[in-house]
């Protein structure tokens, strides 16, 4: 890699995607991914069992959906699945407020589809 060419090349071959989350720290999506995983089997099972707590564990999965939202653009299917998570987890947070602002959010999005669009719309309707 002596010159740019060849690490615009390398890069090219190599893409790892970071997200920079609210308090500077970045972070790989593949972690991002492996966290989101965890907090979701955890919310589900602490919902399982009928455990309080289960509102904040969906709280999490909302915060590190919102982070993979921003490191993928909606045109692309991960970015789509991390809006759609995001705003769903708020939800059975129980946390409206958050769920109406993502969704607004992602809604303006420019190039959203309305596959997603409708997605959304659905899941703040199912709500009321």
């Amino acid at each position: 890699m002596e010159s740019s060419d060849g690490l615009v090349s390398w890069a090219s071959r190599n893409p790892r995607r970071l997200s920079i989350s609210r308090n500077g720290g970045i972070m790989e999506t593949d972690t991002l991914n492996t966290l989101v995983t965890g907090a979701i089997w955890r919310a589900e099972q602490l919902e399982a069992r009928g455990i309080r707590t289960a509102s904040q564990a969906w709280t999490e999965v909302s915060s590190l959906e919102e982070e993979l939202a921003k490191a993928h653009p909606v045109s692309e299917s991960q970015g789509r699945i991390a809006r759609r998570g995001a705003v769903r987890a708020a939800l059975k947070a129980g946390d409206y407020a958050r769920a109406d602002a993502l969704a607004d959010g992602y809604l303006a999005e420019e190039g959203a589809p309305e596959s997603l669009r409708a997605s959304l719309r659905a899941g703040l309707e199912s709500k009321q």
